[in-house]
């Protein structure tokens, strides 16, 4: 009886003495003063191609310059990566691609990497079939040897109307849900044209300014001939008609159709909806005027988009001060974002790098 006394003293003696070094609970109430902490580094990964629409290589630092809120940044970092990725392919398999659905099983099969690049680096490969109703086609998987015998199978046409920005919220919960990788693309095979989406276009675009992955458009090119009726009249031809684009500039993979290369509205809607979506996502629009330029354009993009550079920067305020977070009462502030090649002349048949043109912080 005495030992068990001796012991339920010195228990209750070691309880007092941690409760005193507890402070009281008022102070464990998290104070509303506002405290202001340096802002992160801000990393903006970027894809470029050279004047042979190849991917750009030996770029430097002193190469590049950027421009935050219009403040110019000074770039901490270049990095190039080899990182691996989680592709979702969308595949437009509607009525309108149906002479064009060979092309896409040979651009899709053109995603691939080597079998040594790709036990290294595991990328994986989701795949959507555009038709009335978007659906997944094939789940994640990094085996391409069975994706090589399934998918020319899978991607047949589907004789149906077009639901692509359906498609893409598709694309954007598979990326979300599913994949492994931490660095995701979207890359969407189609002739742009929608006509049963239940989403518009607005919508779509809210959707991909939030979601942190490049999408990129290959369009699939003209092969209506319009009736002589609508033909416009016949005037000698730009052999350039690229150079006059404000967008990126590619000899062999121009940018941008006029309206004339396909018929009915939804199709002429296409290349301007596919820039708006694809723009906010740091991607871009490429239009193959021929279906067997297909496979090497979305090939070229697979490459980009894994040896892609990374400029770190920490981000400074006209005054030469950093951003600053706040934890309490902040609000979100959207700061826009501008890369430059530099000095221009050296670069002028570069395309414009492919980048996401603002990020959101909380001051």
């Amino acid at each position: 009886m005495r030992a068990r006394r001796v012991i339920r003293s010195v228990v209750f003696a070691c309880a007092a003495l941690y409760s005193a070094c507890i402070p009281p609970f008022q102070a464990q109430i998290r104070s509303k003063t506002t405290i202001a902490v340096d802002v992160d580094l801000v990393q903006i990964p970027v894809v470029i191609f050279d004047e042979k629409g190849e991917v750009a290589t030996n770029l430097e630092k002193t190469d590049f310059r950027l421009f935050d809120d219009g403040i110019e940044q000074r770039i901490l970092y270049l990095d190039k990566e080899r990182v691996p990725v989680s592709f979702v392919v969308l595949a437009d398999l509607s009525s309108s691609m149906t002479a064009k659905i060979p092309f896409v099983r040979e651009a899709a099969l053109s995603l691939f990497d080597s079998p040594e690049e790709e036990n290294r680096y595991q990328d994986e490969y989701s795949f959507v079939e555009i038709g009335k109703r978007p659906k997944t086609l094939l789940a994640f998987t990094h085996d391409q040897e069975d994706l090589e015998r399934r998918l020319p199978l899978l991607l047949r046409d589907t004789n149906e109307s077009t639901a692509l920005f359906d498609g893409i919220w598709l694309g954007v919960r598979t990326a979300r849900e599913d994949a492994i990788n931490r660095h995701r693309a979207m890359i969407i095979i189609t002739d742009g044209g929608d006509n049963h989406s239940r989403y518009n276009l607005k919508e779509t675009r809210s959707l991909l300014e939030e979601v942190d992955m490049p999408v990129f458009a290959v369009m699939a090119g003209p092969t209506f001939e319009l009736p002589r009726i609508f033909r416009p009249s016949q005037k000698k031809r730009d052999p350039f008609p690229w150079g006059k684009q404000t967008g990126p500039q590619f000899p062999d993979l121009p940018i941008g159709v006029s309206g004339d290369d396909y018929i009915g509205p939804a199709e002429r809607r296409g290349p301007h909806n596919m820039q708006e979506l694809t723009e906010t996502t740091g991607g871009g629009v490429f239009t193959a005027r021929h279906e067997e330029d297909l496979a090497r354009i979305v090939g070229t993009i697979g490459l980009a988009v894994r040896y892609r550079y990374v400029l770190t920067y920490k981000p400074v305020h006209g005054d030469g001060f950093p951003h600053t977070v706040q934890n309490v009462e902040g609000k979100s502030v959207t700061h826009k974002v501008c890369v430059q090649l530099y000095p221009t002349e050296k670069f002028k048949r570069y395309s414009f790098p492919y980048y996401k043109r603002s990020y959101h912080s909380i001051e």
